[in-house]
């Protein structure tokens, strides 16, 4: 597996650096995030792409009773992710292996998705947003946040397992999911873009 392979899926000691690299990286970002982003005091948040666990951890201090589940492709993901939640672990954390693609959750069974740094990585997006749709209760938000990146960098030649989107590009892939009061935010070369499943007539 070359260096690059490892920013979608980190394997081996060169990956296990990297969740930590990239978390130290990724938290400008996630503090900004999490200042737009409603964290449900109860009930379900996945995070998926959930890397070492970091992000997990921050919504565990901010949601009082939450049940954080985060998933991952990499199994070194899942591990990190487990020793940094040991604490809530089988309480109110579970991490599993997984991927957007084949989302292991019951239908309407979620509160809050969220997906930090990991779109560009999914094999199938329009196929993951479905899913995530399926899960959500109605009412429920999907937040995806990404840093878009130098715009004059050829990122898919750079790293080869990526596809990079723009904020209107999920934006409309979202709307296209189901997904509706669609908006983006930005900040520099960052964007979160937020949606949220329609309320049932019952609802």
């Amino acid at each position: 597996m070359s260096f690059t392979d490892n920013f979608g899926n980190p394997k081996g000691l060169i990956g296990r650096m990297m969740l930590v690299t990239m978390d130290r990286e990724h938290l400008p970002m996630a503090e900004w995030a999490f200042e737009q982003i409603e964290i449900p005091q109860e009930g379900y948040i996945l995070d998926i792409g959930c890397g070492g666990g970091y992000n997990i951890r921050r919504m565990l201090g901010m949601s009082e009773n939450g049940k954080l589940i985060g998933l991952d492709i990499s199994e070194e993901s899942v591990r990190k992710a487990k020793k940094i939640n040991s604490a809530e672990l089988g309480k109110r954390v579970k991490i599993i292996q997984g991927s957007a693609e084949k989302l292991p959750c019951k239908n309407e069974s979620t509160d809050l998705v969220t997906a930090f740094e990991t779109v560009f990585f999914w094999k199938d997006v329009d196929l993951g947003f479905g899913n995530v749709y399926r899960c959500l209760k109605n009412g429920g938000s999907f937040a995806v946040i990404n840093n878009y990146g130098d715009p004059k960098i050829d990122w898919e030649k750079k790293v080869p397992c990526m596809t990079r989107y723009t904020a209107d590009d999920i934006k409309a892939k979202m709307e296209t999911a189901g997904f509706a009061d669609v908006t983006v935010s930005k900040k520099d070369n960052l964007f979160l873009v937020l949606g949220r499943k329609e309320q049932s007539n019952n609802g």
